[in-house]
């Protein structure tokens, strides 16, 4: 195949069904029906559903969970800093920025 392949005018056909027969597969019988009972078999699909649904919620946990603590911590930091929790000190401004807010939130 190779040596025919330096000739000036290679035959196109010739060299299709030399490639053709040196990648033919052969499978064993029924190896069709085995591959396509396997994809369409329901238990496979269940579990992989339900496997997608017990890593979905677990990540969900991990999520949540870090989410509540970054909170409570920083709930912490403020009751620290500020000496209470009120909504002036949530929103990190002191009483006289919150005098100014008020006025231009209102308008006076």
């Amino acid at each position: 195949m190779i040596i025919s392949s330096l000739d000036n005018e290679p035959d196109a056909l010739t060299a299709g069904s030399e490639l053709q027969e040196a990648f033919t597969l052969d499978f064993s019988d029924g190896f069709e029906d085995k591959v396509l009972g396997r994809l369409n078999d329901e238990m496979y699909v269940i579990k992989s559903d339900s496997e997608f649904n017990r890593k979905l919620s677990l990540a969900f946990y991990r999520v949540t969970f870090t989410a509540t603590a970054a909170i409570v911590l920083l709930m912490l930091s403020i009751f620290l800093k500020e000496g209470s929790l009120s909504f002036d000190s949530l929103l990190g401004v002191s009483d006289g920025y919150s005098e100014s807010i008020v006025c231009l939130l209102t308008e006076n």
